[in-house]
């Protein structure tokens, strides 16, 4: 039988350990044992905090790690994350990787497919998106709620401020004269309480007034029967009115009303001898001459009669008397 020596076995050991080591460090960078089957490339501006050996996912199952992460600038603008896909997929040209992290806060790489018919080969480039991370949405929702909360702060500090205002030395002591005219005015209130109550205490007064308004009632009741028959009366009364021959006068005088428009209206529009006498200047004034000319006219036959009948018997001229009304124009 084959005997091994123990410096063999230490060698074996050895090389067994130094194996396993590589293995696992390679494991922890991020790196596969076995080839993978793709490599593609992705460049980030942020990547909150992806580390190799994250997890790669499509639709929820993971088909790759992140192997590593380089910077290619001096300022760390854009960051560079080769991605190893261990399964053999095909992923559309308008996919977008995408870093998110679950509630732990644990990063990982999630592929949303595009919709295309061109896919990615090895090593090409595939678009880029960061979510926001559980701070950045707790700040998105908190925001609103800081912000009402200033608001409500900014109110309750303007109502200190104007109660502050209100409640001054000045407003005080008129607050206390306030309180000193309210126990004055319960005061008052007592007074007038004890007064009602001294009035309901005499009896005499009150029952005198209830008696005196139940005799009152008492008499309207006796005389309702002369009430009703003189309401019936008023009404039989309105009722002649109503039905008698008042709705013929109201039309005849409606019918001399408008008669009288009539006549008013052709006097005013020169319609016959009235209208021209009382519109028409001229007939006025002929009206006025002809009428001073027969004034004369019969004064002249008072004063001369023998010029219109001639009487004289012995032949003697009579002597003319001037009238009086040519007197008084030569004055």
């Amino acid at each position: 039988m084959l005997k091994i020596s123990n410096e063999t076995k230490v060698g074996v050991l050895t090389a067994l350990g130094i194996v396993l080591l590589v293995m696992g460090f390679n494991i922890l960078k991020g790196r596969s044992l076995f080839p993978s089957k793709k490599t593609i490339y992705a460049v980030y501006t942020q990547v909150n905090g992806l580390a190799p050996s994250n997890a790669v996912l499509v639709n929820g199952l993971v088909v790759g790690n992140v192997q590593s992460l380089e910077i290619m600038d001096h300022r760390a603008g854009r960051i560079l994350v080769t991605l190893s896909l261990s399964k053999n997929i095909e992923i559309p040209k308008n996919s977008v990787a995408r870093i998110s992290s679950d509630l732990l806060g644990t990063k990982k790489v999630e592929i949303d497919f595009g919709n295309t018919d061109e896919f990615l080969k090895n090593k090409d480039t595939i678009y880029a998106a960061v979510d926001g991370s559980i701070t950045d949405v707790l700040k998105e929702q908190l925001n609103p709620l800081v912000k009402k909360l200033e608001g409500t702060l900014s109110t309750v500090d303007s109502l200190l401020l104007t109660i502050n205002s209100i409640f001054d030395t000045t407003t005080k002591a008129h607050l206390r004269h306030a309180i000193a005219g309210l126990d004055g005015t319960l005061a008052n209130l007592t007074r007038v309480t004890n007064s009602v109550n001294g009035l309901l205490a005499e009896n005499g007064k009150l029952t005198g007034t209830f008696n005196n308004l139940e005799s009152v009632t008492g008499n309207l009741k006796n005389n309702n029967e002369k009430i009703s028959n003189i309401l019936g009366n008023f009404d039989k009364a309105s009722g002649a009115l109503a039905h008698g021959k008042l709705d013929s006068t109201l039309l005849k005088f409606n019918k001399t009303v408008t008669s009288l428009d009539d006549i008013v209206r052709k006097i005013n529009s020169r319609e016959g001898s009235l209208g021209l006498l009382i519109n028409d200047k001229k007939v006025y004034n002929n009206l006025q001459n002809t009428t001073g000319s027969l004034n004369k006219l019969l004064e002249d036959l008072r004063y001369n009669p023998w010029r219109y009948v001639h009487l004289s018997v012995f032949g003697k001229k009579n002597k003319v008397v001037p009238i009086p009304s040519d007197t008084a124009q030569l004055q």
